[in-house]
């Protein structure tokens, strides 16, 4: 069975009809319900975007109604997500791993300098000790004119 996508405008009005410290909860709820009767579902994960949607005006005051995109997999799980939420998320995702990429990258030549700045130093230390190896050449001497 393939996926299953549609996108929805949930109305969640009847948030209001309960107390007003629970409508955010209720409106969680119902988006749940919602999915779960319009794409015959066994499971339904809310995402942090929707969430987020739900709790933006605080847990008292939910919006009236909210337009997701609803995913149903194989797995007859539904995630429900906002319109473009998934695409961000990817973007973001993509992003830091580039600037990990970058990070990697800068980290690799900075090592491969220390590794060459060793280097030298280690040849520089070799010639002194084999310049304080090696008799110093005696000074000719100079005959004194009579």
């Amino acid at each position: 069975m393939a996926n299953l996508e549609r996108i929805y405008t949930i109305p969640l009005k009847d948030a209001y009809e309960h107390p007003r410290n629970k409508r955010g909860k209720r409106a969680i709820r119902l988006i749940q319900a919602f999915a779960l009767r319009h794409m015959k579902a066994g499971d339904v994960r809310v995402s942090e975007g929707v969430n987020s949607a739900i709790l933006r005006d605080g847990i008292e005051k939910p919006p009236r109604r909210i337009k997701v995109r609803m995913v149903k997999g194989d797995d007859a799980l539904v995630r429900v997500w906002l319109i473009g939420e998934e695409e961000t998320i990817k973007e973001t995702a993509d992003k830091k791993k580039k600037e990990g990429e970058d990070k990697k990258k800068t980290e690799e030549q900075a090592k491969k300098a220390a590794d060459a700045k060793k280097a030298e130093e280690k040849k520089a230390e070799e010639a002194k000790k084999a310049a304080a190896a090696k008799p110093a050449p005696a000074p000719a001497q100079v005959a004194k004119p009579k």
